[in-house]
């Protein structure tokens, strides 16, 4: 496989006014590792203050960015699809044209350069319409950010058998992203909740505003006991009740922070939360970052 990175990027900046030197390149390559299915880079960047760039590559590409203090704020758009919000797990299919714009500055990201053929096989996938490219551009899975963190680790203090484990876990990362896009289909369950019993359930949680609803409460919408719908809903979803709602209110709590203007306490005692501290702890143990730095355009 080549060693080359052929993508094309192209930075719209304000250039000074009097005549400088060439630009200095957009990053700089701190840690490497190439096996056979892919290409794994830590990239320092330095972008312009605002940035703009034009992404082509005929292989597909996986970034992860880390945190950084202050939050970076971007937009990115795939041809053939709606702008969306950056997350800080993202995948640029190979061959689909990407368009993004973002406050620039200092970034720390790890590429996934994976060989076509082979991502070919992990996640098949012709179709890379608008719903698609938009989860592309902010891919929410905790396998996908485990196996990431675990190339992440690798790549910068390799091991003994270094070469095997990262072959290892750029196979798992390809098939956790994989699942993002085929995920397991339903299985018929006994002793599950019934269709109209999950959409009471779904309902009441994303009508709830101040006043979570408790596991009392949805019992009584589908008319059965506490105990039942906790054994009924696993069986049914293959998660807590407890799990699902906590994912939930941090998905409402992003929208909110992203979308509104609404103040982090008003947010907090919409989504059922004690108080603003319990929430900021909260959205921080499940984002890695606090309400505020999101609002702020944290990745």
């Amino acid at each position: 496989m080549s060693h080359l990175c052929c993508y094309r990027v192209a930075v719209i900046q304000t250039l000074p006014a009097s005549g400088t030197s060439a630009a200095p390149p957009l990053w700089q390559v701190e840690a490497l590792a190439e096996v056979a299915t892919a290409r794994i880079e830590l990239r320092r960047y330095q972008l312009p203050r605002p940035s703009a760039m034009h992404e082509l590559d005929p292989a597909p590409i996986f970034s992860a960015v880390e945190p950084r203090a202050g939050g970076a704020r971007g937009i990115v758009r795939f041809e053939g699809a709606q702008p969306h919000p950056v997350g800080r797990l993202m995948l640029r299919p190979g061959g689909v044209p990407m368009h993004s714009r973002g406050d620039g500055g200092a970034l720390t990201i790890m590429t996934c350069r994976f060989d076509p053929a082979f991502f070919a096989r992990a996640v098949p996938q012709e179709d890379w319409d608008d719903a698609r490219l938009r989860r592309c551009a902010a891919i929410e899975s905790r396998g996908v950010g485990d196996a990431a963190a675990r190339l992440l680790a690798e790549l910068r203090t390799p091991g003994f058998a270094g070469a095997l484990a990262i072959e290892a876990l750029v196979q798992l990362l390809a098939v956790e992203i994989g699942r993002v896009f085929h995920p397991p289909a339903p299985q018929r369950v006994t002793g599950g909740l019934a269709g109209w019993q999950l959409r009471r359930i779904e309902a009441r949680l994303a009508d709830a505003a101040g006043d979570w609803p408790t596991t009392t409460e949805l019992a009584a919408l589908c008319g059965i006991s506490r105990s039942h719908l906790s054994r009924a809903f696993a069986a049914t979803t293959g998660t807590t009740l407890a799990a699902h709602g906590a994912a939930l209110r941090i998905r409402q709590a992003r929208a909110l922070l992203t979308h509104t203007d609404l103040p982090l306490a008003a947010i907090a005692h919409r989504l059922g939360f004690a108080t603003p501290s319990a929430f900021g702890a909260a959205f921080r143990r499940a984002t890695g970052m606090t309400p505020a730095m999101l609002r702020r355009g944290g990745i």
